[in-house]
């Protein structure tokens, strides 16, 4: 199996239940007989019409709040419009969690830029960019101190790609999770193997990778990255170790849903492997040389440091200001609010594993932050300063997303947002017809706290019941 690489990089309320009864009609006369392909296309069309009529005629006085942004409101029912426009879609908590967060996060932006310069403003660049101001700063510590003994060339390249120990990967994500009904995981699995189907019959990967639902790395042709053995679920690192150049795997199950591996040819990307293969390399270079490094400065842990760090990985916004300290060197300490920008930087499901954790894992996170924070303290005290080319296009990069902030939520900079805007950014995104623009982790605490906003997790299970209910009870009316 072969795959091309393009590219890696109411108002009647009334009115509107009266179309129950006749969508409902439609639908079971559709079914009547074999139909034709425009039909099962248009029969599926009025399956979504029907549900969000049924979801539209819930009681809006029992439809309570899941989540507010100043006087903009999220309800039960009109989340369960947005569920029932998203399938197929993971009806479980978490998942539906990190939506209504998604809500809660485009509201704030929509909000804060009616008062504030988020494009050129240097307080709202900051916080966008702080990671990858860190990050590039300990990149070019790093160079300094070990770049010339890391020597990646043509043979080395070609070397280690053909040994298979280094693998750059990707793949295409399609969501359950633990509270996933079997009806909904079977849809997600036989969506799983459609694009795979397409795939195999010779569709792009870029295709695929836009009916990937993992955020975190559709933006980058589904890229997970430059991996060896171990690094991987065992599920996928079984897979990942047998796929030769340019193949793509069977639908493999993992507990984040249906995944399908490419492993694309050298020829491919390259130069992507080589850069990859060096930073690698680079990095391994630098374990060896942090190694003692804790001991060298003194480092001592705090006694409470592993229980208030599953407490910050719980919710870690709240402790952004906070003056706990986890641990501390002979020349300065870790505090708990530098660990919160951190583990909030993380993806929710791994923000999740860091609760359950165990005590060594979390000790060898706090760690590694101490040795992060030591570098980069020490770099500054060198003087080591980010050139204007980096802080230029780390600019760029944050005014970019805020414009297509702007223009998903079709703001004015000169008129107030409207809530229409935010309504139909949510509804593109649900249904798929866009991918959403990329808001920092930390730059959404910033936003957060310039806005008066509430989020009700316990409002989220009795819409999926809700939403459960209606999908069950128009998929009986559907021949077996």
């Amino acid at each position: 199996m072969t795959a091309d690489q393009n590219r890696y990089s109411a108002p009647a309320h009334k009115s509107r239940c009266s179309l129950r009864s006749l969508s409902v009609k439609l639908w079971m006369d559709l079914n009547q007989d074999p139909m034709s392909d425009k039909i099962r296309i248009f029969s599926n069309r009025l399956l979504i019409v029907g549900l969000l009529v049924l979801a539209a005629c819930m009681d809006e006085s029992q439809s309570g709040i899941v989540a507010r942004v100043e006087d903009w409101t999220l309800t039960e029912s009109r989340l369960a419009d947005l569920l029932v426009l998203a399938q197929p879609f993971p009806l479980d908590s978490a998942a539906v969690g990190d939506l209504v967060r998604h809500w809660v996060g485009a509201a704030a932006i929509a909000q804060v830029a009616s008062v504030e310069d988020l494009l050129e403003g240097e307080e709202a660049a900051r916080f966008s960019t702080w990671l990858e101001r860190d990050e590039a700063l300990l990149n070019q510590d790093r160079e300094e101190r070990l770049g010339e003994s890391i020597v990646v060339d043509s043979s080395v390249v070609e070397r280690t790609f053909r040994e298979g120990s280094y693998r750059l990967l990707a793949h295409v994500l399609r969501r359950v999770g633990t509270e996933t009904p079997p009806e909904e995981r079977a849809l997600q699995r036989r969506t799983a193997q459609r694009i795979l189907d397409v795939l195999i019959a010779g569709g792009s990967w870029s295709a695929a990778v836009a009916d990937s639902e993992d955020p975190d790395t559709k933006e980058t042709s589904g890229l997970l990255g430059l991996v060896v053995r171990g690094e991987l679920p065992p599920e996928l690192g079984r897979v990942a170790f047998q796929l030769q150049p340019g193949q793509v795997s069977a639908v493999t199950q993992t507990n984040q849903g249906f995944h399908i591996l490419h492993r694309p040819r050298l020829d491919d990307v390259s130069d992507l492997y080589a850069l990859r293969l060096r930073d690698r390399f680079l990095t391994v270079a630098d374990g060896r040389s942090n190694e003692g490094l804790l001991l060298q400065r003194g480092w001592l842990i705090s006694s409470d440091a592993i229980m208030s760090l599953r407490q910050i990985a719980a919710n870690p916004s709240p402790w952004l200001g906070t003056s706990l300290v986890l641990g501390s060197w002979q020349e300065g300490d870790l505090s708990g609010a530098m660990a919160a920008r951190y583990v909030l930087a993380l993806p929710p499901d791994s923000r999740r594993e860091m609760v359950a954790a165990s005590e060594e894992a979390l000790e060898t996170f706090v760690e590694q932050l101490a040795v992060r924070e030591i570098r980069l303290r020490d770099a500054q005290e060198r003087g080591l300063k980010l050139s204007e080319e980096i802080l230029a296009q780390l600019q760029e990069g944050h005014s970019a997303d805020v414009r297509q902030w702007y223009q998903d939520l079709a703001l004015d900079e000169t008129a107030a947002p409207e809530r229409v805007g935010l309504s139909r950014y949510m509804e593109g995104v649900v249904s798929r017809r866009a991918s959403p623009p990329v808001l920092g982790p930390l730059f959404e605490a910033w936003l957060l706290e310039r806005v008066d906003w509430t989020l009700v997790e316990s409002r989220i299970p009795p819409t999926l019941l809700r939403v459960r209910s209606l999908l069950e009870g128009v998929a009986s009316l559907s021949p077996q």
